[in-house]
């Protein structure tokens, strides 16, 4: 029934069905839920918790993407269409903690798709473990996730005369329309293994609990994470840095559970990167950034393969991350000699 939610003159009706079957693919809300980012590698600890401190610095990350730049949203309420269908803020912090023995992280999110409003508040913990080549990190994770829904902003398909002006809906599900919102508790836990220059990869598991809400007709559906990258100097030009990396996702509540995402960068002189990557089915990207001091300065573009090509021009993403390194100055020397004794 959610299927026929939205209608708009011209071909923005493309649009709102494509916006339709993201969102509303049955009478609960089982669809994809957790946010995608084209430069993964740099956002690890959204994926993985156990990545907390793993850099041995204070870091703080920020994205910004604008995804299927282009589509349209229509509001009932003012007669216009919004541009800003599906945009997502991410913000993340993490340190080492030496009493810990490993270290503490946090993750904001804000995800907007249409007419809903997502945000995810993570918190994380990790114990991390000292082996002969690398560490071995395992973290928990915190999770709060609160949804809002702008119901009131729906129209049915035959809630329209013909003279295309909107009349009271019959829908039951739109009756009574207004904004709803929900919090839900949930877990994620995950392990970490990093051989700092070289290699890493994580194992995850996010939303343990599958939390589920009567009010927003919302189950949290458990997602799992396998992430894995290698840096490569070039032995001829040392100067040059390869880095290969892959993420794959996997929810068993939608059809096409699995999702691979995969990218090659090539760094020069730490300075500057640039790649290409790409998303199963899904799109094709474009990675470029440059680091200068402690921040490192990264943007895509993501050229869309599938049908979703004809709903907008292409997703933007951009990244901004600072990394400082807190060092505890030498204890004074409390123990004194004397020639006396």
């Amino acid at each position: 029934m959610y299927r026929r939610l939205i209608k708009r003159r011209n071909n923005a009706l493309l649009q709102i069905t494509i916006f339709a079957m993201i969102m509303f693919p049955a009478s609960k809300i089982f669809a994809q839920q957790e946010p995608h980012f084209t430069q993964y590698m740099f956002n690890r600890l959204s994926y993985n918790p156990a990545y907390a401190g793993s850099n041995g610095a204070m870091c703080l990350t920020a994205f910004y993407r604008d995804q299927w730049m282009g589509m349209k949203i229509y509001d009932p309420q003012t007669g216009e269409s919004s541009s800003e269908a599906l945009r997502t803020i991410n913000a993340t912090f993490d340190m080492p903690v030496k009493f810990l023995h490993g270290g503490i992280g946090a993750t904001f999110i804000q995800d907007q798709i249409g007419h809903w409003n997502n945000m995810y508040i993570k918190v994380d913990y990790v114990y991390r473990v000292q082996l002969p080549k690398g560490t071995l990190s395992f973290g928990l994770e915190a999770q709060i996730f609160n949804g809002q829904f702008d119901k009131d902003k729906l129209v049915g398909a035959d809630d329209r005369n013909s003279q295309d002006e909107i009349v009271s809906s019959s829908d039951p599900l739109l009756q009574n329309a207004a904004q709803t919102s929900d919090m839900l508790f949930d877990l994620g836990f995950g392990a970490y293994y990093l051989v700092p220059g070289k290699f890493y990869a994580g194992f995850s598991a996010s939303k343990l609990l599958e939390s589920k809400s009567d009010k927003l007709s919302w189950r949290n559906n458990r997602y799992y994470y396998f992430i894995a990258g290698y840096e490569w100097v070039l032995p001829s030009y040392p100067s040059l840095k390869v880095m290969p990396s892959a993420l794959f996702k996997h929810d068993f509540a939608s059809s096409d559970s699995w999702q691979i995402y995969g990218s090659v960068l090539v760094e020069y002189e730490n300075k500057v990167w640039g790649g290409i990557g790409a998303r199963m089915d899904d799109a094709i990207s474009i990675l470029a950034g440059f680091n200068v001091s402690t921040f490192k300065i990264g943007v895509s573009y993501d050229i869309p393969t599938s049908r979703l090509s004809n709903a907008g021009k292409g997703s933007l993403e951009l990244m901004l991350r600072y990394c400082f390194k807190v060092e505890n100055p030498p204890k004074p020397n409390t123990i004194y000699g004397n020639t006396r004794y």
